[in-house]
């Protein structure tokens, strides 16, 4: 049995609901005049019909039968809303703790899979997702530890044929989205005159970037060591990182969080390796941003990704994730784009992320 799993971050889908959390009156707005969340602003929707069909003309593309959503809205009751009145109400909705960007699982109804998944308010899951600790840069006394933990928890899934046969195979399904790496760092001339107050920002949030890593490659070391070596864990989602060094890291030694998660070829049994072949991995992107470090140089990266482990890569265990199935979405995004390389217009794009998507056997 094939299933095709897709990752998919839909950027910033609140703004579909009106930009409304705790006070969402059950509508799907016919257009959004922007807001502003924090630091962040939120652009204006002026045809949000258009903007679902650009959403939806994406995941109907794929047809995926298990789809991750990161940057999802902060409720499951609007994500439920979002599926039954534009993709036909043909997914279940597993969702993570509540944030303005929240982590959901769609998966198909009448796939013949069980699965359960972890309870975002449960005590285990919290402390799960939290707890790595990190220094701000230059500081080394005790009272100067923090400890970081997933603001935007995981979403985990046991998948299995049948939860009832203790041998059945199964997959554990991690999808999560990791801190961004956006500082007070925003220009290649702060670099260059060493403004002391950004560089610091900008290695603190990698710290904390690295420290969120931790946690989940301790529970990965952490399962396999339970199971065995033949289980099968399958990581996606957005790392926002990608498969080099940025300045930063090749500057100041710092971890390519990508080759963190990876795990040490001193452990080749907790290892894990990247789902897309060689070929494809070298020329694939999944987002493209003008970069600040770069003078405004527009930049293609791949930081939306599939990990899987050595149970998973060699099928040991019944579960085999197919060589050569793990691709970027391309053609599926580029049909619904129709913003420019010199654009940022929210309402031309189905989202300024590319899904990936990979096929999993049972």
């Amino acid at each position: 049995m094939d299933i095709r799993i897709t990752t998919f971050n839909i950027e910033w889908m609140v703004s579909v609901f009106g930009g409304r959390w705790a006070d969402w009156d059950g509508t799907i707005p016919d257009a959004f005049p922007g807001r502003r969340l924090g630091d962040i602003t939120l652009e204006p929707v002026p045809d949000m019909p258009a903007l679902i069909a650009r959403i939806t003309g994406v995941i109907d593309a794929i047809d995926p039968d298990i789809l991750c959503v990161q940057e999802g809205p902060p409720r499951r009751d609007q994500m439920e809303a979002f599926v039954d009145r534009h993709l036909g109400g043909r997914f279940g909705v597993v969702t993570a703790n509540s944030q303005w960007q929240t982590n959901h699982v769609l998966i198909r109804k009448g796939l013949p899979l069980d699965h359960t998944a972890d309870d975002p308010k449960d005590r285990a899951t919290t402390l799960r997702w939290s707890g790595g600790p990190w220094y701000p840069w230059g500081l080394v006394a005790a009272e100067a530890r923090k400890l970081q933990r997933y603001h935007r928890q995981p979403v985990r899934l046991m998948l299995t044929p049948d939860a009832a046969d203790p041998d059945a195979p199964r997959l554990e399904l991690i999808s999560l989205h990791t801190k961004s790496k956006f500082s007070k760092l925003r220009t290649r001339q702060q670099w260059e005159r060493r403004e002391t107050a950004a560089v610091l920002d900008a290695l603190n949030v990698r710290q904390k970037l690295s420290a969120e890593i931790a946690l989940l490659r301790r529970h990965i070391e952490a399962q396999i060591d339970a199971e065995g070596s033949d289980h099968a864990i399958l990581v996606l989602g957005d790392l926002n990182d990608g498969p080099a060094a940025d300045l930063l890291e090749g500057e100041f030694l710092l971890h390519n969080i990508i080759d963190q998660l990876l795990g040490t070829i001193l452990s080749p049994q907790t290892r894990m390796r990247h789902a897309m072949s060689d070929d494809v991995l070298a020329t694939s992107a999944t987002t493209r941003f003008h970069n600040p470090l770069a003078d405004g140089e527009l930049t293609e990266e791949l930081i939306d990704h599939m990990l899987i482990s050595d149970g998973l890569a060699t099928g040991r265990a019944g579960v085999l994730f197919r060589p050569g199935s793990c691709a970027v979405d391309r053609p599926a995004w580029e049909a619904q784009n129709e913003e420019a390389d010199d654009q940022d217009i929210r309402q031309l794009r189905p989202s300024d992320h590319l899904p990936v998507s990979g096929i999993v056997a049972f």
